[in-house]
């Protein structure tokens, strides 16, 4: 039995076609040929079924009286007569026709789909001739063929159906016959008691089939002409979509747009290919008309090799495949790989359409789409999809081709920048000669050439221990102050004390991995490593470590001639824990290195000359001075002993004998004086530099005893007032006999410079490292020493005076070996310039400090020294706390 769309809608698949001019033609045939009743079924490409479009009827048909009364019905009063002669324009009266709907009859119900074969329809249209029959052949047709009767509100006595053929007028010309294709069938019949249909009536019906052909023929080239024009309309649309980039959400969009503008479209996939990766990827699919969000974000990506299907149909063999894989097994089975996917299982879908993206031998991807609807994909839409895709493919290509000019631009104008940069780098490296200067350079440079926020230039430590930072770029980021060693205390970040603190930081260097790992180039080190290394760093490093939130750092070392000069280390940016530099970067601060070598080494050269010959001009100038200071101290006294021993020599026989003793003892004390000298000279000369060690026999010193036996050491001529102020209970570490020496000298020369009546104070006090910052003299300040032991408990010992003071100019040369103070050479007391140089190795020596804490003009001086406080022996801890111990 045919199918039947009961209450569904007015429009079909073939309603393409204008229905009021095809009713009027069925109408007017109707009229010419008496019939009571027609129908006309249309092919329907897209279900490949007839379907039936129009039923009309004449309402003047004669109906049977019990038809009649079950339907309420009033027979009209005119009767058709059977007449074959008609005029060939006959007047139609629209009020004589209805069109009848599927509740009405199911007889050729508007909507119903016939098979080939089918019915009366299916039956002529698979013959491709008419078929005459009578109400009793048309029942026993169907029942041959066990097909259910259709009621019908009227009881036709005989059916005329008649196939639309399609004739082309190449075939009408040129004499050949071939099987014309059937556009459609109409269906003609009588309503008894008219008499049946003759053979005549047949002939005339051909020609008006033939203007209902010619119509639908005209009418199918008028809208393939107008899809055409679409077609093109969306082909130029698309083509001028994408100019000269691709961005992927519009590109699949445009696909997809299209396509469904085109075909039937259940579900859609696109795949692109790289020819780079050579991967497949993916970026767009629709699964039953709902879009895969996910594949937007993150397409599927696999190698090519994991879609050898794929590979061979789209990349080897470029051909298209249009099949049904739920008629077409086998195929379905071959092709399965293509059914299957991020787009679901296909395999049951009515058609299946693959279209390679090709641009003459490169293949940049395919698309792949379903129907539901068998036989949805004809020759002139696949084509048409086909020029789409070209079209796409070329707008990725020539996208691709832009991006990689502008990517080669772009990496053109980077190397160019990068250059520039190495350029401005390698002059501001080269021009200078001073050492700290180069490197502060070098760090900048580099940091601004692969924008990271810090880089550290390392020096190996003169014993090779460890490494110590001379520059760092990025000091400003950083917090140095540790609140708990010293609060509420604002520093001043001024060239010196950030050169010190730079030199805070420190990397142990001997005995650890980096040892090994700088004969290698340059590497990195991960978080695992920057931890054990701050394990074995000092506090400076820990710091910098922290404050910069280090997790990898590239380290370059610099070599000149197989001499390592240093090592260079460049921290990742923060935030990229996993974060490599990339290779070009790397190779620039490769080729920044191995300038600054030479120019560090060269700049180190300069600079050692530099201090050889300051140190030559210095020790010229103090040859000059130790002279100057010689020859007017050795004068006095030599003078002395001259004069008196001439006296003697003239006046021995008048000489009484307390004359001689006075005489003696003047030659004595200017003796004494040229011993004093002389020892002072000696005992310089057996310290050596400045940077050898003296030999100490350090341990536990009682401070007050220690200043108890200085002073009974001074003269006992002494004109000023001397106190202390010295706990007993400080005890420090140092060598007895030289911290009595030093307390005493510092007396003697307070001594020397007071005038008389005035007031010499001498004090101990225990306090800390961290506190005594603020009265150290600036060059006497350790910063890191500071941090790593500011709460070191000291004892702070003073030497107060009310002399004539010290010019500032000569604050810090006071301090040097044979010099004196201008004021004091044209002054009565004697010296070598020699008392302040001992007196500072001598505590520097101990593991203290000696400095000149304040002097003011014609007011007075104070010297301050520090030692590390103990606690006292235990042989002497149950002593009488008056009792005097013995150092």
């Amino acid at each position: 039995m045919s199918t039947s769309i009961w209450g569904g809608p007015e429009s079909y698949g073939g309603d393409s076609y204008p229905s009021p001019l095809l009713k009027q033609l069925l109408k007017q045939m109707m009229v010419h040929l008496g019939a009571q009743g027609s129908c006309i079924a249309l092919f329907d490409e897209n279900i490949r079924h007839m379907r039936i479009h129009v039923h009309v009827r004449n309402l003047l048909v004669p109906t049977p009286q019990e038809t009649v009364k079950s339907l309420g019905l009033r027979l009209p009063g005119r009767r058709i007569t059977n007449r074959l002669e008609m005029d060939p324009s006959p007047t139609i009266h629209l009020e004589e026709f209805a069109e009848i709907t599927p509740q009405q009859s199911e007889l050729f119900a508007p909507g119903t789909i016939y098979a080939n074969g089918q019915d009366l329809i299916g039956t002529a249209w698979k013959k491709n001739e008419a078929c005459l029959l009578g109400q009793e052949e048309y029942l026993a047709f169907l029942r041959k063929r066990d097909e259910p009767i259709p009621s019908s509100d009227v009881v036709p006595s005989s059916y005329l159906a008649i196939p639309i053929q399609e004739r082309t007028l190449i075939d009408d010309l040129s004499g050949h016959r071939r099987p014309p294709a059937v556009l459609g069938v109409v269906v003609l019949y009588q309503v008894a008691p008219t008499p049946p249909f003759q053979q005549k009536q047949y002939q005339e019906a051909l020609q008006y089939i033939e203007r209902i052909a010619l119509y639908l023929q005209n009418d199918r080239l008028r809208r393939s002409h107008l899809r055409g024009s679409e077609y093109l309309s969306l082909l130029q649309e698309i083509s001028t979509a994408f100019p000269t980039s691709v961005k992927l959400s519009e590109l699949v969009n445009k696909i997809y747009d299209f396509t469904t503008n085109v075909v039937n479209v259940s579900s859609m996939l696109l795949t692109l290919y790289d020819r780079d990766t050579e991967h497949l990827y993916d970026v767009f699919t629709v699964v039953n008309g709902n879009p895969i969000e996910a594949l937007a974000e993150q397409p599927v990506a696999v190698p090519k090799g994991d879609r050898p299907t794929w590979w061979k149909v789209a990349h080897v063999e470029k051909r298209t495949l249009n099949f049904s894989p739920a008629q077409d097994l086998a195929q379905a089975s071959q092709y399965s790989e293509l059914l299957n996917g991020v787009w679901g299982e296909q395999q049951q879908a009515e058609s299946f359409l693959f279209l390679p993206m090709k641009m003459f031998n490169r293949v940049i991807g395919s698309l792949s789409i379903v129907s539901q609807r068998p036989e949805a994909y004809h020759p002139e839409e696949i084509q048409v999809l086909e020029t789409m895709l070209q079209i796409v493919t070329v707008s990725i290509e020539n996208a691709k081709l832009y991006e990689r000019d502008r990517f080669l631009i772009k990496q053109g104008r980077q190397r160019e920048a990068q250059l520039a940069a190495i350029n401005s780098a390698l002059q501001s490296i080269g021009s200078v000669l001073n050492v700290a200067e180069l490197l502060n350079n070098l760090v900048e440079s580099v940091a601004r050439v692969v924008k990271v926020d810090a880089c550290v230039f390392f020096q190996l430590s003169p014993a090779g221990d460890e490494l110590i930072a001379q520059a760092l770029y990025g000091l400003s980021n950083i917090s140095w102050v540790d609140e708990d060693i010293v609060p509420d205390q604002e520093q001043e970040f001024n060239p010196t004390i950030q050169e010190e603190l730079i030199k805070m930081i420190r990397l142990p260097f001997k005995g650890t991995f980096l040892e090994q790992m700088i004969q290698g180039g340059f590497f990195y080190l991960d978080k695992q490593q920057l931890e054990e290394l701050i394990q074995q760093s000092s506090e400076g490093c820990v710091i910098f470590l922290q404050e910069t939130r280090t997790h990898q750092m590239l380290m370059i070392p610099l070599t000149y001639q197989a001499d390592f000069i240093g090592l260079l280390a460049v921290p990742t940016p923060y935030g990229s824990e996993n974060r490599f530099f990339k290779p070009k970067e790397v190779a620039m601060l490769l080729a920044i290195c191995a300038q600054a070598a030479g120019a560090i080494r060269n700049a180190q050269l300069f600079e050692q000359r530099e201090v050889a010959y300051a140190e030559l001009e210095r020790l010229n100038k103090l040859k000059d001075e130790f002279l100057v200071t010689a020859s007017h101290e050795l004068r006095t006294p030599l003078s002395a002993i001259s004069g008196y021993a001439s006296l003697l020599k003239r006046q021995s026989t008048r000489s009484t004998p307390q004359q001689v003793l006075r005489f003696s003892h003047k030659i004595a004390d200017a003796v004494q004086q040229l011993v004093e000298l002389v020892g002072n000279i000696t005992e310089a000369a057996s310290m050596g530099r400045v940077e050898s060690n003296i030999e100490m026999n350090l341990g536990p010193v009682h401070v007050l005893s220690a200043a108890q036996i200085a002073v009974e050491m001074l003269d006992i001529n002494v004109q000023q007032t001397l106190t202390k102020d010295i706990a007993h209970d400080l005890w420090v570490r140092a060598d007895g006999q030289p911290l009595r020496q030093v307390i005493s000298n510092l007396l003697e020369n307070a001594i020397k410079y007071s005038p008389p009546q005035t007031n010499i104070h001498l004090s101990a006090c225990s306090t800390t490292l961290a506190k005594i910052e603020s009265v150290l003299c600036k060059d006497q300040i350790d910063h890191q020493m500071m941090i790593e032991q500011g709460s070191m408990p000291i004892v702070l010992i003073r030497v107060k005076d009310q002399g004539e003071g010290i010019l500032p100019e000569d604050k810090k040369r006071i301090f040097d070996k044979f010099v004196r103070a201008p004021r004091s050479l044209t002054t009565p007391v004697r010296g070598s310039g020699l008392g302040l140089y001992i007196c500072r190795r001598y505590i520097e020596a101990m593991g203290g400090k000696l400095w000149l804490e304040s002097s003011e003009l014609d007011e007075g001086s104070t010297f301050s020294f520090y030692l590390p406080l103990v606690e006292p022996p235990v042989e002497v801890e149950g002593h009488d706390e008056h009792e005097q111990p013995s150092n």
